[in-house]
């Protein structure tokens, strides 16, 4: 047989899987199964050019393992798609592990046992994926809920939020936190006060001020003041109460809860019972 100058037809009575050569100099020949015991040979392709992708590390692989995460086009028509508001998480998340570090060393300062400082960042993790679970089912930005391990005091309070808040680390065993896009308002009673701490994220100050959300559900109660710093986006109040008075915390935060749920109700931020009648499907440790 004969064949053009790069491809070469070789007979043979028994099977080799040896590189063939076609000339000196030339580079190595492939052999290709043919029928009737005929191997053909080609000469390989160049070798091709890699991409810039090849500099990406894929985290979030699509089946045909591109990076589904961000869009980073290189001119190739390779890269990754970034959904609208990922820069923006991304930096409030990188705020929050640092003031989940500075509470977490408040805490250690103060004194607090190390069972509960853990415990108190254990609840607020597993509260924050309670949280965000449910907004993402009923499509809430708001709520209200409990706290039991703060007792009222406010530095382990703000730790339970930024427990709440902090970005869910793929490594954990058992995620925790992710419900940083959700505005809360977290009430601990103590022995002899009551607090209350409201967070609300940046995107969603406009609709809802922290500062306004306190102040409204402290004005409710008939009694508190804010405490610490406040701006739109995080704002405390600490109610002392007087059992001669008729205060008492353990009651107040059946109260407060109440009053928390009528302010989201006045600003269009809460469900009406018509829309969403199943409190059923949520957790019984939270409420909204």
């Amino acid at each position: 047989s004969s064949a053009g100058p790069e491809l070469h037809v070789h007979h043979t009575t028994h099977h080799t899987s040896s590189t063939q050569t076609s000339g000196e100099g030339r580079r190595p020949t492939v052999p290709l199964r043919g029928p009737s015991s005929l191997y053909t040979t080609l000469s390989p392709p160049a070798e091709a050019k890699p991409t810039k992708m090849a500099e990406y590390t894929i985290q979030f692989p699509t089946i045909e393992n591109l990076e589904a995460g961000q869009w980073s086009p290189d001119g190739t028509g390779l890269g990754h798609h970034q959904e609208i508001g990922f820069a923006e998480r991304k930096a409030a998340g990188r705020n929050t592990a640092v003031a989940m570090t500075k509470a977490l060393a408040a805490a250690t300062a103060a004194g607090y046992n190390e069972k509960l400082v853990n415990a108190t960042v254990k609840e607020g993790g597993k509260k924050g994926i309670e949280i965000s679970g449910a907004a993402d089912m009923g499509g809430l930005e708001f709520f209200c809920t409990q706290v039991a391990q703060p007792a009222g005091r406010l530095d382990l309070l703000t730790l339970t939020m930024h427990a709440m808040n902090k970005e869910i680390d793929p490594e954990e065993e058992e995620s925790k936190g992710g419900s940083g896009e959700v505005g809360k308002l977290l009430l601990s009673d103590g022995m002899k006060d009551f607090l209350m701490l409201a967070y609300v994220p940046q995107d969603k100050t406009a609709k809802v001020n922290a500062v306004e959300w306190v102040q409204f559900v402290v004005a409710e109660l008939g009694f508190g003041a804010i405490v610490g710093e406040s701006d739109d986006g995080w704002c405390a109040a600490m109610c002392p109460c007087d059992p001669e008075k008729g205060h008492f915390a353990i009651k107040i935060k059946d109260e407060a809860l109440k009053a928390g749920i009528k302010f989201l109700k006045s600003k269009g931020a809460f469900p009406d019972k018509e829309e969403e009648d199943d409190d059923e499907c949520y957790s019984g440790e939270f409420e909204w």
